[in-house]
């Protein structure tokens, strides 16, 4: 019993660890806001997401899904996050850092682990360059229309020689964009039926005009509502940024 109690309590230290290396959900700027929630399924998770103020003004993020859960996948999320932060100052673009990135996690020899990665720049011009690491395909809300940004790559961590490919749109005042784990997407209802992306779209779609932290509430509380009677299966992570 006191070894259990021990093991707990080193769970909850770890948990307020990882809590405190995330920054602070909301971020804002002349261009820009946005907000990001990470639901760990077990007391520390292996989803990730991150802000970063980049020269010229420019604002960085990622949100990253690192394979496995518990204490392993939190410790290599831990990693993961503060390799994006370094690169992103020493590369000046999205496909260079993500390949850098995939290099020194593959330099670190963790066998048997990856990890899915969207990392994207937005300039206060309205200028977003992104590519995906094997991700779930974000939706990008615009005045046209809705469309998934699916230009990348392989995921990180297993191919030495993998390449990421970069895409660069231009963003109206008011277009979003919905970043998401496949916790979110994947997310089981009491009789194994996976939320999916509809629903994702269905969450948001006609509530574009809110801001962005109403709107990942609206799409945290539709998954609560469909998995309800079911045990949290994955990590949920969700970030929203809207440009204007």
């Amino acid at each position: 019993t006191l070894e259990k109690a021990r093991i707990d309590q080193e769970l909850r230290t770890a948990a307020e660890i990882q809590q405190a290396l995330l920054p602070s959900p909301r971020k804002s700027a002349g261009f820009f806001s946005a907000v990001a929630s990470s639901i760990p399924c077990r007391a520390i998770g292996g989803d990730f997401y991150d802000y970063l103020d980049l020269p010229d003004g420019k604002f960085g993020f990622a949100l990253g899904d690192v394979a496995g859960k518990g204490p392993p996948a939190a410790l290599l999320t831990a990693v993961l996050q503060g390799i994006f932060s370094a690169q992103a100052f020493a590369q000046d673009d999205a496909s260079a850092i993500t390949a850098r990135v995939n290099r020194i996690l593959l330099s670190r020899n963790i066998e048997s682990r990856f990890a899915t990665a969207f990392f994207g720049i937005l300039t206060p011009s309205g200028e977003l360059t992104y590519t995906n690491a094997g991700h779930n395909a974000p939706f990008l809300f615009g005045r046209t229309g809705v469309r998934r940004l699916e230009t990348g790559g392989m995921v990180l961590g297993l191919f030495p020689q993998a390449t990421y490919a970069q895409e660069t749109v231009r963003l109206d005042h008011g277009d979003l964009l919905v970043v998401f784990s496949d916790g979110v997407s994947e997310a089981l209802a009491a009789n194994g039926e996976e939320f999916g992306d509809e629903r994702i779209y269905g969450a948001l779609a006609g509530f574009l005009a809110e801001a962005p932290d109403q709107l990942i509430e609206r799409l945290l509380a539709a998954v609560h509502d469909f998995t309800h009677g079911a045990i949290q299966n994955d990590d949920i992570t969700a970030l929203i940024v809207k440009y204007g």
